[in-house]
């Protein structure tokens, strides 16, 4: 241990090893003891009894031992602490600013630890504590906001708060922080101190609040070891596989990253070593795949840094379609290459594109067919390309060239006969630009170069539903592109050639463009709907860590074009029916590499993994083990042998030996007493959830894992906001301050004894609730018996599907698990505790499917319960919690009509 680590609160204290020497000269002025010498004549005297004793001078040894026990004294007075990290001398409370951002999620525990280090020195010195927040949050029915800052909080309070502070997936808003703090005016003449935890990049009004923090209080940055600023910025497809684009800060040599891509269970697919040079803030990279594999591929990340802006998620539009183009058997390869030229570039490196008669390509099974001008062998294979349409097929299909007509078949509207031009020799007309896209447009939101043209176009009649089947018009408010639906297919109609004599829009990027986005809406997993959404609701979000979960309530449905991440549109997909898409935070993020500047006074720091220890109660021990050192000492030198002293002053020895003992004795058991007295008022004060220790502990760690899970789901999704869950034995802990207790059974668990019995009784009998969990689905009666043996267990039966408990938040019909089986609860609840069941039985290994990711040990971790099994298993966590928390209140509910009733007769 090194001494210079080691910090005295109070050094005046230390003025006392002054009076050492005091001490020293105080114990060694007795005289010695006199020469023994033997004189035959001293027999006269043996019997005699002197009044009077001498005084002996105290060995060496003893001396040492007494000053070191008073130097101990004087140590623990003066308050050392190891490795104390000053950071603030000022007086005050200690603004806490937690980047609680998507930049925070890769240096997660440093953050954290560092949160631990400052509240640590706030006890240490007795200070207050506010905490404040930079990533908004969702608030009312659509609008976001920025927490309120929390405080003063003790540091006991404060150590609570950081245990359900997690990062955030979008970006911060540090000017709704700085009005925040201008509007704690009170808070702000109180504070002595600010300690801000982020890393060095810059961010919108970062700077600016830090300039108006600096005139409040010194400002204390902490940030990280090494900064792990990178995020996958784009994902796309090219002919081979995979171009990956990452954005990262600058670095001074060369780094190596690991890419992972997972499929739509989570399985790893492809692990890709990526080299980062220095001096480089952008980094690319192709991966060559098969088209199989590139199609599976749901989400890449980076492998070891555990962010929302280092995943990157697919969606629908990402599978690879089979797009056919129908084409007559006598077709050239020449005759495809100039016709097609066009279409080939804008489809090619998003589809599976084929060049074959319509016959061949029904027969191939194609997401999408593409005519080109009236559809070549059409007569033989009317009623096939009719069932494939309404199968799910989508037909795309263009205006033939001057000489040709469009059969009236297959369109989505009525076309009257011939074009019409613009700009030609017998025209007066100037060429059409093409309007904004409709919000009712699969590309509303795509912008529209103004140098695209178009100069001849076929039209259509006008009807009713016109409007609702044009998804382009040109400024006239002609239709350019219309589309409508054929049952469970659709078929599209541009009214444009795919080459450029009728329109320069096929040689232009919103032709690429416009194909991408309709190539999604072909769906080959999913064709059961056919309307577009422009709307498109949640499906599964991102947390700041970059894992995926179901959207709760506050979370809306998206709509093009994307926005940039916030709380009500977190990172994750949008959409259904194969219109999914992925909003991705690293497609938003620029200039990783950018510095904040910081004020020149601004204290800047790295946070270290070194604990403060507080040292004052191991010098008290080590006095206290002295002291008794000294005492056993005394008793062994003046006593050499008890049969040679006299009786009182043996009597006196074990005396004062037994008080020693019997004072370090009820020390222990005060400090112990303390200790449990502190975790019963804790657990008085601040509800929790509870499980039995089976003295397992991969069991034990799955229940407390299982059970954090679900604490932190409740304070989600709930009012309910839960502390830890604790670890309780009945032989030794009192249950009655939780309100639901999670027993999983083990093989070899032997029977309670009749003291825990007794104790488990009572529980039960003053209305606590226990959830007894086989994990297996099933368990056998035998050792369920012997297990329950002297339990005061009442007549088990099936749930009901009506059942309170499967209404009490959620509406379910299945007490949802790791598995489903069903759910055994009191046939006849006792009416004194409201009628609510006491003791629930299951086997649906409810701890391990409450479990988040979120630091979870591997041997823990269950990966074949799916995110829909999963999120069932929360909402029925949530309502047996509920049931738990308020007994038989939506019970009450079903029965008000009756009630109104009666009070109106």
């Amino acid at each position: 241990m090194n001494l210079a680590a080691i910090t005295f609160l109070y050094p005046a204290m230390l003025a006392g090893l002054l009076v050492l020497p005091i001490v020293w000269l105080i114990i060694r002025s007795a005289p010695r003891p006199p020469k023994q010498i033997v004189f035959p004549a001293a027999r006269l005297l043996r019997g005699l009894r002197a009044n009077r004793r001498d005084m002996q001078r105290a060995p060496i040894w003893q001396t040492l031992l007494r000053c070191l026990i008073l130097t101990m004294l004087i140590l623990t007075a003066a308050r050392p602490v190891l490795n104390r990290t000053e950071f603030s001398r000022n007086e005050g409370a200690i603004l806490i600013i937690a980047e609680n951002s998507w930049s925070s999620a890769a240096n997660w525990q440093e953050y954290r630890t560092g949160l631990r280090q400052i509240i640590n020195q706030a006890r240490l010195d007795l200070r207050s504590i506010y905490i404040a927040q930079t990533a908004p949050e969702a608030y009312g029915a659509t609008t976001t906001r920025l927490p309120d800052i929390i405080g003063p909080l003790s540091p006991h309070e404060a150590d609570r708060f950081i245990d359900r502070l997690h990062p955030r997936p979008w970006a911060p808003d540090y000017m709704a922080l700085s009005n925040r703090i201008a509007d704690h005016q009170h808070m702000a003449n109180s504070i002595g101190s600010i300690m801000w935890l982020t890393d060095n990049m810059e961010q919108p009004a970062k700077a600016d609040l830090a300039n108006e923090l600096g005139t409040i209080a010194p400002i204390t940055v902490l940030g990280p070891k090494r900064e792990n600023r990178i995020a996958v910025q784009s994902l796309t497809r090219n002919r081979t596989g995979l171009d990956i684009t990452l954005a990262h800060q600058n670095v001074n040599a060369p780094g190596e990253f690991a890419l992972l891509a997972r499929n739509e269970r989570g399985q790893v697919l492809l692990r890709h070593t990526l080299k980062i040079e220095p001096a480089t803030h952008q980094t690319r990279t192709e991966i060559p795949l098969p088209n199989d594999i590139t199609n599976s591929i749901q989400s890449v990340g980076i492998e070891g840094i555990e962010s929302a802006a280092t995943v990157f998620q697919t969606g629908a539009r990402w599978q690879q379609r089979k797009v056919g183009v129908i084409v007559s058997s006598g077709d050239s390869p020449v005759l495809l290459s100039d016709r097609y030229f066009f279409l080939d570039r804008a489809i090619s490196p998003y589809a599976d594109l084929t060049y074959a008669p319509l016959g061949k390509l029904l027969e191939s099974g194609m997401d999408i067919l593409v005519a080109t001008g009236p559809i070549s062998g059409l007569g033989s294979q009317y009623s096939v390309l009719e069932r494939w349409v309404r199968d799910g097929g989508m037909l795309v299909r263009f205006a033939g060239d001057s000489t040709t007509e469009v059969e009236p078949e297959f369109l989505p509207v009525t076309l009257r006969l011939g074009n019409r031009d613009f700009g030609g020799s017998m025209s007066w007309e100037k060429p059409k630009r093409l309007l904004a896209f409709p919000e009712t447009s699969p590309f509303f939101g795509v912008p529209i170069p103004e140098e695209i043209t178009v100069s001849r176009q076929l039209l259509a009649e006008p009807d009713p539903e016109i409007v609702a089947k044009t998804w382009a018009r040109l400024t006239d408010g002609t239709p350019l592109i219309t589309s409508a639906p054929r049952n469970a297919g659709r078929i599209v109609l541009f009214h444009v050639t795919p080459w450029a004599d009728w329109s320069n829009l096929p040689m232009s990027g919103l032709f690429v463009e416009i194909w991408q986005r309709l190539l999604p809406l072909a769906s080959p997993s999913d064709r059961s709907g056919a309307e577009l959404q422009t709307s498109l609701p949640p499906q599964s979000v991102l947390d700041g860590f970059g894992r995926a979960h179901q959207p709760d309530a506050t979370i809306l449905p998206l709509r093009t074009p994307l926005p940039m991440p916030d709380p009500r549109h977190p990172p994750g997909i949008y959409g259904e029916n194969g219109q999914a898409v992925a909003l991705n935070l690293g497609s938003f993020l620029e200039n990783l590499d950018s510095q904040v500047r910081w004020p020149s006074d601004t204290d800047m720091r790295e946070i270290t993994d070194q604990d403060q220890i507080d040292l004052a109660a191991m010098c008290l021990m080590v006095a206290m083990l002295l002291l008794i050192l000294d005492g056993v000492a005394l008793i062994l030198v003046h006593h050499v042998s008890l049969r040679r002293a006299r009786h009182k002053d043996a009597l006196t020895s074990l005396l004062l030996l037994a008080f020693i003992g019997a004072s370090v004795t009820m020390t222990m058991l005060l400090d112990g007493r303390d200790a449990m007295a502190v975790e019963t008022q804790a657990a008085a004060l601040q509800p929790r959830i509870a499980y039995l220790k089976t003295d397992v502990a991969p069991i034990d760690r799955l229940s407390q894992s299982g059970l954090a899970g679900l604490t932190e789901i409740l304070r989600r999704r709930t009012a309910a906001d839960l502390a830890a869950p604790d670890a309780i034995d009945p032989e030794a802990d009192d249950l009655s301050f939780y309100p639901l207790i999670y027993w999983p059974l083990v093989d070899g668990q032997q029977p309670f004894s009749d003291f825990a019995r007794s104790r488990i009784n009572r529980y039960l009998d003053s209305g606590g609730m226990i959830l007894i969990d086989s994990r297996d689905q099933e368990v056998e009666p035998a050792r369920l018996r012997r297990l329950l043996a002297g339990l005061e267990i009442p007549i088990l039966d099936k749930a009901p599907g009506d059942h309170i408990l499967f209404r009490s938040f959620y509406l379910l019909d299945h007490a949802y698990g790791r598995f489903t089986a069903p759910l055994w609860l009191d046939a006849r609840p006792d009416q004194r505790l409201d009628g609510v069941a006491s003791v629930l039985f299951g086997g649906n290994d409810w701890a391990s499917a409450w479990m988040l990711n979120e630091g979870i040990q591997t041997e823990s971790r269950t990966d074949d319960i799916s995110p829909r099994q999963r999120e069932m298993a929360w909402r029925f966590g949530i309502n047996l919690v509920m049931y738990a928390l308020t007994g038989s209140y939506k019970g009450d509910q079903v029965h008000l009509p009756a009630i109104l009733e009666r009070l109106g007769r």
